[in-house]
């Protein structure tokens, strides 16, 4: 085999590769084109079963009224209320300091430093 039969023959062998490359792009292009094709066929037929199933259902729908009468339950529930608990005013001032904090002055006979304050500072006879 001469040198020209041999580029002859690369040149053709070549030539063939790639029109089968070619060729295997135009069908694998063909079949991209053919199956978007059957899936938008796909997609109509089923977009329209699917409005024709809604829509006869929709068309079953029954509204109906009805009117609901039925008894309100109640539970009375009785809690004891301690309105009859009375305390001096002495004990009232001790409680309230005992749940606020605030410290008395024994001294005053049971009077905060604040009921001072409200008296504007002046003690009472008894203090």
């Amino acid at each position: 085999m001469s040198l020209t039969e041999l580029a002859i023959a690369v040149i053709v062998g070549a030539g063939a590769l790639g029109g089968a490359y070619w060729q295997g792009r135009q069908d694998g292009r063909d079949q991209c084109q053919a199956q978007e094709a059957r899936d938008e066929k796909v997609a109509r037929i089923a977009g329209a079963a699917a409005a024709a199933s809604s829509a006869e259902a929709i068309s079953r729908i029954k509204v109906q009224r009805t009117t609901i009468n039925s008894e309100v339950q109640r539970e009375v529930i009785s809690v004891p209320q301690y309105k009859d608990c009375a305390h001096s005013a002495a004990m009232l001032n001790q409680l309230n300091e005992a749940l606020t904090g605030q410290a008395s002055d024994r001294a005053g006979n049971g009077a905060t430093q604040s009921s001072r304050e409200l008296r504007g500072g002046e003690p009472t006879p008894s203090e």
